[in-house]
């Protein structure tokens, strides 16, 4: 026998580890709609953020490692596809999305991580990357991050009254652009100003977005976000079931997929047959 053997393969439960390739597989129907959510395996206790590459793949990413992961749907085939750097970079990530072979993260600063040519069918690859100052740093705490139309999308969680020291205590969600390798920082593209948007309500954590609709998630519910007239729509969170959200994922046949950071257990991912349902409880 082979004294050192590169790969190790346990089956426990439902779950499969195969150390090397880094391969997780939970039982599809874990993360079945309507279900409670799917318990993800250890390394993603603190999953951070979610963005869809196809209707088949999701990505996902840990709060401080610089490994990305990629779930299979339906079969929550998880596998570690991209890391920055051996040892792994660390920061705080807190969001991720995606362009082609192009893979965007963020940290709660608005330093953005670019990361060029990935394949979504190789496991364990080591990137190269680059980063640029999005200038957030003195507006806002960021979190979450979305591709859309040409540019990406930056959500505030909370906003500093001045150099990055104080939060404001107005109730409004702000969004910034940016264009990767034209602009030189973020540039404001909207606010929602509502009487409604209160404590969790207004403390984005994700984004996602459609032809019509922007979507935000926060603690407390879903927000739907008209494109055109900038209304919005409630859609509450069970807070049973999603103690800290943390990234959203709109697919194109109207369902949802949430996953939490779960510091104290294990994370989870929830998927939602459509965006009413989420607030079936």
């Amino acid at each position: 026998m082979n004294p050192r053997p590169f790969l190790l393969l346990a089956a426990l439960g439902s779950m499969l580890f195969l150390i090397g390739a880094f391969v997780t597989q939970l039982e599809p129907g874990d993360a079945a709609p309507g279900k409670a959510p799917a318990a993800l395996p250890e390394f993603l206790r603190e999953a951070s953020g979610l963005a869809k590459v196809n209707e088949h793949l999701l990505l996902t990413h840990n709060d401080e490692k610089g490994h990305i992961y990629s779930i299979v749907l339906p079969s929550l085939h998880i596998t570690k596809l991209v890391s920055l750097g051996n040892p792994v970079v660390l920061d705080d990530f807190e969001g991720i999305a995606v362009r082609g072979d192009n893979v965007y993260m963020i940290t709660s600063t608005g330093k953005l991580y670019v990361i060029p040519n990935v394949s979504f069918t190789a496991a364990n690859q080591l990137a190269n990357w680059s980063i640029l100052d999005t200038g957030l740093a003195a507006a806002c705490e960021v979190e979450g991050l979305h591709f859309d139309d040409g540019k990406l999308l930056i959500p505030c969680k909370n906003i500093y009254k001045r150099n990055g020291k104080k939060t404001s205590g107005k109730d409004r969600i702000t969004v910034y652009s940016y264009v990767p390798g034209k602009d030189t920082e973020a540039r404001k593209l909207f606010s929602l100003d509502d009487d409604r948007l209160k404590g969790n309500r207004k403390r984005v954590t994700g984004i996602d977005s459609d032809v019509n609709f922007y979507y935000f998630l926060t603690p407390a519910n879903v927000l739907r976000v008209n494109r055109n007239t900038l209304s919005l729509q409630f859609f509450p969170l069970d807070s049973t079931a999603h103690k800290q959200p943390e990234g959203i994922a709109m697919m194109g046949n109207g369902s949802v997929y949430l996953v939490d950071d779960r510091k104290d257990g294990a994370g989870g991912l929830s998927h939602y047959k459509t965006l009413e349902s989420i607030s079936n409880f």
